[in-house]
């Protein structure tokens, strides 16, 4: 069970994940959260470009604004399984834990896809996933039907 801390910062991320979707884009956010001093650090939107993740956007923000290339003792929440490269970066800048919502059965590098961090040679955090799952999965869903409709038209 999530704590009332984890809860509001999923909601962020759902929340930023919402806006996408109006905008009609890719429903994926990710927040850089500091559970010691309770704060967030980053927050980031998926944008159209290919290597225009939520994660990686989070992170190069938290680094930037931090000045530091590492992100010991911070968290990452994120609408939707990070892919292998998300995943990879998450492992390359030490990020504490990884939350996120839904499965990503197809492009996912966590539990799905490569596993990236099966690999014994990397920094591995603490993952805690299905936090918010259908909320998660409805949004992602709702993109590719919308899709799926304007395609139609």
């Amino acid at each position: 069970m999530l704590n009332k801390v984890s809860q509001r910062i999923m909601e962020r991320v759902l929340e930023l994940s919402q806006n996408n979707l109006d905008e009609n884009k890719v429903p994926i956010a990710a927040v850089i959260f500091d559970p010691q001093a309770k704060k967030i650090i980053s927050e980031a939107k998926n944008t159209d470009d290919p290597l225009g993740h939520a994660e990686m956007h989070a992170i190069r923000k938290a680094t930037k604004k931090l000045k530091q290339d590492r992100l010991n003792g911070l968290d990452i929440y994120v609408t939707i399984e990070p892919c292998p490269m998300c995943a990879y970066a998450i492992s390359k800048v030490n990020l504490t834990k990884v939350y996120f919502g839904c499965e990503d059965q197809k492009g996912g590098g966590i539990f799905n896809g490569v596993k990236v961090y099966s690999n014994s040679n990397i920094w591995k955090p603490e993952v805690i996933s299905h936090v918010y799952e259908s909320e998660s999965r409805n949004l992602i869903q709702q993109f590719f039907k919308n899709k799926r409709k304007n395609k139609a038209l």
